[in-house]
């Protein structure tokens, strides 16, 4: 392997230590089989720039081995030998003139070979779950609709990840690829092609948008469909160099009949709304907009039906790539026909005004969503997908739709998660703490259980969470219970969540992520951990880089960051109360 004259045999020489290895395994003790699995990685390491598919090949087959002998040490060896091989990023170097994303191809491959090995064992693999969340939050994750993501779900779904339930969550939440409809459906096909139609193909920005929606999707178009409404609103197309091939790039006119009339548009709408930012307008109401429309004149109607139709196409897109957004209604009938729980009762729970019972009502639900993705069944995957060639763009494509129990409940309990913690963020906002009285802590009690609820149901489990609810209701039971008392309840409270943030954030990744750090080279860290100016300290970036990642996390986690907040406006309230008001 190291003579660079026999570099054409170099590949085939890995696939022969590969099932040498895999005999040694079956059939040699514990000591020899991590000594040879250390000379493997050895070579594997020198190796992996040259042939990363087969270098991922041989660690997955390794790993079904070494997970097979049932030795959980052998098991952690194997894990730190696989993370210190490092991770294929994405690589994303833009679009080719064959309109197709330069991306890493092993990056897809790298994602389902560690998947498959935490499926082994999930318990047994939380260094390698913390890896892979590590790795796709620094570099991000690049999935494409053609890649059928939505299988891989559904398998790692299957196993056994009850005991790493909430780590298992952190991973799902970074996966693009909570969706139904492969390609452009529905609506999302008809609003693209109209965009197109308006124009008779002939603006190349929404032609290459309409094609790439059809032909390549990723959760990179809603990069692309951002670029192009700031383009609209600045007249500056610098946003959208990266996502275009160069020969549309260099097409695509700062002024003229493509431009000129929705760049009034857009700019007006911004002005009257008082918007900062493109992801503004996923806020905006559709008939806001038709309003602010009608306002201006000298600008056609074709003219104003593209930019509704693109902040429409635009809202579509976002909410079929992330989980923070999502239109209930349309997204609820997508899933009629898919045999989850009683959608009657969420749409009823969706309509509730009253935030408590809402609050009770949805928490409800995702206990019936957690039910079905820890059932011991395997249900039935229903595909509906054909395979077709473009030639306009010479490019294969595919489109239809997949579903499948498991995947589509944890894609709508990732979107109620969201809703509901912006129902825990009102209550924290709106519950009146200027003066705490005992009908105040009745009430704090009340919110406590749901937050407590919604902790087990994101795979948190507390026993000084509980211990100090008991202890809190008991105390509304006793006459005269003093200030300094309920001060030293909401401490412990405070302490049972900081014991969390540590058990199930700290603890698990910041060793993984000091390590990991010292592999990954800066530039291919995403723009939010990067400082505005350059940092020489390896040291200071690191501790940057850990607390935006870890703060994430946390803001991501079901009712946790709420909780926080809840328990700091209830501490200084009382630690106000005890100092202002006069003792008993």
């Amino acid at each position: 392997m190291n003579l660079t004259g026999l570099s054409s045999v170099h590949e085939e020489s890995l696939r022969d230590i590969n099932r040498t290895l895999a005999w040694l395994i079956q059939h040699e003790d514990t000591q020899v089989i991590q000594q040879s699995l250390e000379k493997t990685f050895e070579i594997l390491k020198m190796s992996t720039e040259k042939f990363p598919g087969t270098a991922l090949n041989c660690v997955l087959n390794m790993g079904r081995g070494v997970y097979r002998t049932d030795e959980s040490d052998l098991v952690d060896f194997f894990m730190d030998s696989v993370v210190s091989l490092g991770f294929q990023a994405p690589g994303i170097k833009g679009v080719g003139d064959d309109w197709q994303v330069r991306a890493n191809a092993t990056h897809i491959q790298n994602i389902r070979a560690w998947l498959e090995l935490i499926e082994l064992n999930p318990k047994w693999s939380k260094k390698l779950l913390s890896s892979l969340i590590i790795h796709l939050s620094l570099g991000g994750v690049f999935i494409k609709d053609t890649d059928l993501f939505p299988r891989d779900i559904t398998q790692f779904l299957n196993s056994d990840i009850g005991p790493v339930y909430n780590l298992a969550k952190q991973l799902n939440r970074l996966f693009p690829a909570y969706f139904n409809d492969i390609g452009a459906e529905g609506k999302l096909r008809d609003i693209s092609t109209r965009i197109d139609e308006i124009t008779l193909r002939k603006d190349p920005l929404t032609h290459f948008l309409r094609k790439q929606s059809h032909v390549e999707s990723s959760n990179r178009i809603t990069g692309l469909m951002e670029g192009t409404l700031d383009f609209w609103r600045t007249g500056s197309k610098e946003g959208i160099r990266s996502f275009v091939p160069p020969d549309v790039y260099s097409q695509i006119e700062t002024k003229g009949p493509y431009i000129d009339g929705v760049q009034r548009v857009v700019g007006h709408f911004f002005h009257v709304r008082g918007l900062d930012d493109v992801r503004d307008l996923l806020k905006v109401e559709e008939n806001q907009l038709k309003e602010s429309a009608a306002e201006i004149t000298g600008v056609s109607g074709l003219d104003k039906e593209r930019v509704e139709l693109a902040i429409t196409l635009y809202k579509l897109l976002y909410q079929k790539y992330h989980l923070e957004f999502t239109e209930m209604d349309g997204y609820i009938g997508q899933l009629q026909s898919s045999g989850l729980p009683d959608l009657r009762k969420l749409k009823e729970a969706l309509w509730e005004e009253d935030t408590r019972q809402k609050l009770t009502k949805l928490l409800t639900y995702l206990e019936g969503l957690k039910g079905v993705i820890f059932s011991s069944e395997n249900y039935e995957a229903r595909e509906d997908i054909y395979r077709k060639r473009h030639f306009t763009v010479d490019i294969p494509s595919m489109y239809g739709s997949y579903h499948e129990m498991k995947f589509d409940a944890l894609g709508l309990a990732f979107r109620l998660e969201s809703l509901v913690n912006v129902l825990f963020e009102d209550i924290v906002e709106t519950i009146d703490l200027g003066l705490i009285t005992k009908a105040t802590f009745y009430q704090i009690y009340d919110y406590l259980g749901l937050f407590d609820w919604a902790l087990k149901l994101d795979g948190i489990s507390s026993l000084e969470m509980e211990r100090q609810l008991d202890l809190l209701a008991h105390s509304l039971k006793i006459r005269g219970f003093s200030s300094t008392q309920y001060i030293d309840i909401f401490r412990g409270f405070s302490q049972a969540v900081s014991n969390i943030v540590n058990d199930y954030f700290n603890n698990i990744h910041q060793e993984n992520l000091s390590k990991i750090l010292r592999q990954v080279p800066t530039e291919r860290l995403m723009e939010k951990y990067l400082p505005p100016e350059r940092v020489d300290d390896h040291e200071k970036l690191i501790h940057r880089v850990t607390e935006i990642f870890l703060r994430d996390r946390i803001a991501s986690s079901l009712g946790l960051q709420q909780l926080d907040l809840f328990l700091g406006r209830i501490l200084k309230t009382l630690f106000h109360q005890s100092h202002e008001l006069p003792k008993e």
